[in-house]
């Protein structure tokens, strides 16, 4: 199969596979999170910032549900008066309690901390600045300036806005695919990729689903998360199997003897 069928064929498999889990796994149109988690981020953009940036080493639902939970720990979640009457050390024993918000209080407080001020200062305490009426491309560089929001979480947060809040942004040819472990997994037994870079994992989305290379983040992290297991992979099941190349050379073995 040359290169560009193959392409061709996966980006199909997806749309195809996409509407089955694109519910279940949103954050908020979906099943892991509580409603009032759901509905505190749907209606408090700087929960949203804060979620994004939790979701670092521990489950998405952890991650998420971490604003709502910070909220009814501190009292408040109006960012002026946390500035004012709380610090960063504070925060961290917040998010320490048990049971615990985060796998990393200290690293979190930092990041959290810096954003709320960030927000206060540069968003008149508004998140929904940094996107309302923006381009992917601004929106982007924007959230990279805060702390503890990588490329990966750029794009899976830009992806969020469009899927989960229904933004409108016109150029999703500049969102890209997230550098998700479970994506970047997938890519190399596929053989999409000869090397895990965050560089050709994001080219080879875009040439996937040019018009919108995130899109694919939800079908691929939904597949590694429920199929392709870092050990013993469900490879029968997986709906990509035909077009993966490490699939194929087992099936191929066992043909021989192997």
């Amino acid at each position: 199969m040359s290169t560009i069928k193959k392409e061709q064929n996966i980006k199909k498999i997806l749309k195809e596979f996409l509407p089955s889990v694109e519910t279940k796994f949103s954050i908020l149109k979906g099943d892991l999170l509580e409603k009032s988690e759901k509905k505190f981020i749907f209606n408090n953009p700087n929960a949203f910032i804060i979620g994004l940036i939790a979701d670092q080493s521990v489950k998405a639902e952890l991650a998420w549900s971490l604003p709502y939970n910070l909220y009814k720990r501190l009292g408040t979640f109006d960012f002026k008066v946390i500035i004012k009457n709380f610090d960063v050390l504070t925060l961290e024993q917040v998010i320490k309690q048990k049971p615990a918000l985060h796998r990393y209080p200290n690293r979190m407080a930092n990041y959290i901390y810096l954003a709320i001020k960030k927000i206060v200062n540069e968003y008149n305490g508004n998140a929904k600045e940094i996107w309302q009426n923006q381009k992917a491309s601004v929106i982007v560089q924007r959230l990279e300036e805060f702390k503890g929001i990588s490329h990966k979480k750029t794009s899976l947060g830009t992806l969020l806005l469009v899927r989960d809040l229904d933004v409108n942004i016109e150029d999703k040819n500049n969102i890209d695919i997230a550098y998700d472990v479970h994506i970047r997994r997938i890519f190399l037994r596929m053989g999409l990729v000869d090397k895990d870079t965050q560089d050709n994992v994001v080219n080879e989305a875009k040439k996937i689903n040019p018009e919108f290379p995130g899109e694919l983040t939800t079908p691929f992290w939904a597949i590694g998360r429920e199929y392709c297991f870092a050990n013993n992979p469900d490879c029968i099941n997986c709906p990509l199997k035909d077009c993966c190349e490490e699939y194929n050379n087992i099936k191929r073995n066992k043909k021989v003897g192997v």
